[in-house]
């Protein structure tokens, strides 16, 4: 009798070990069963949200559920981090960091989340580079006939925040020599690129994917890239290195991340979906006419990356003396 009671309560204990093995998959072979939420930290119209509305349409063809974008603009990209920070970490809610994300690190003294801990790495979807463009009675047409310019009148430039990749590249100029330059900080880059055309400022280095329509359309003149190599997008703009300054080579990226401790199936699910989608020609296309340089990665690859801008970006801070004002 004994020897009967052992076996049903091994084959008990089996049993129950075969349920939590088949019910992980299941969790994910059922997601998403509910709209998934996409947090944007920006406005509607800059880079992070115009790619996070062509990925977000085609997540909502292909996985059966709509996709909600839910623009979170203010606070240097810090309201849209914490909103993903601190949501449920079921793989409903996702959302899009940039380099910005690993600067304010450094650039706040004190956050109400970890930049590094707080956050699941799903994949790394593109990398920006950066466009230095001026309203058109400017008279500067290259970046030295610019800095000589800062030196001989006031010169107001725009970023989409204090500390954001624009900014700091900004200020950068000051080491190649450049003298008058006065920061007028935005909530984006949208808003910024509208005081361009308006005249209220007078430069703004800002992701090139906000500035090339306008760029083409006549309406701000393209300066200077800060890519290693012309872009494809403008290809008779030059390049700040190939200009004369040497080491200028800066850029932005976009990742799509969410809380802490989502379960590792489903964003093994949301990483193979998403790749699937920025493989598709008609989608790459469309992602690289917007002036985007599409990048792939695992979640492991992106958690690394964003390790190494973290200490990059930091650096960068710090000697270029920006602070929250």
């Amino acid at each position: 009798m004994r020897s009967i009671k052992l076996l049903r309560a091994a084959l008990a204990a089996a049993m129950g070990v075969a349920g939590c093995v088949i019910a992980v998959p299941a969790f994910a072979q059922n997601y998403p069963s509910k709209p998934i939420r996409y947090i944007i930290a920006f406005p509607p119209g800059g880079s992070n949200d115009i790619l996070a509305r062509i990925i977000g349409a085609r997540m909502t063809e292909l996985m059966g559920q709509t996709v909600i974008i839910d623009n979170r603009p203010g606070g240097g990209a810090n309201i849209g981090a914490e909103a993903i920070a601190r949501a449920a970490p079921d793989g409903y809610t996702v959302g899009n960091i940039s380099a910005t994300h690993t600067i304010n690190a450094t650039l706040y003294p004190k956050l109400s989340y970890d930049v590094l801990k707080d956050f699941t790495p799903i994949i790394k979807v593109a990398e920006i580079p950066l466009l230095l463009a001026a309203h058109p009675v400017v008279p500067a047409r290259g970046p030295k006939e610019l800095i000589a310019l800062t030196k001989t009148r006031k010169l107001a430039y725009g970023s989409s925040g204090v500390g954001t990749p624009g900014h700091l590249a900004a200020e950068m100029l000051r080491g190649y020599g450049a003298k008058d330059l006065v920061h007028v900080p935005y909530k984006g880059g949208g808003p910024a690129g509208v005081d361009l055309m308006a005249g209220n400022i007078e430069l703004l280095f800002n992701n090139m994917p906000e500035l090339v329509p306008f760029v083409k359309a006549g309406k701000m003149r393209a300066i200077a890239v800060t890519s290693v190599k012309r872009d494809p997008v403008l290809p008779d703009t030059v390049t700040m290195i190939e200009a004369g300054f040497p080491g200028f080579d800066l850029g932005n990226w976009v990742a799509i991340v969410g809380p802490a401790n989502i379960p590792k199936d489903v964003v093994s699910k949301l990483n193979a979906e998403i790749n699937r989608i920025l493989r598709e020609p008609a989608t790459r296309d469309k992602i690289a006419a917007q002036g985007f340089n599409i990048t792939t990665s695992t979640p492991d690859e992106l958690a690394a990356f964003i390790r190494s801008e973290y200490d990059k970006w930091g650096k960068l801070v710090k000697v270029s003396g920006a602070k929250v004002e």
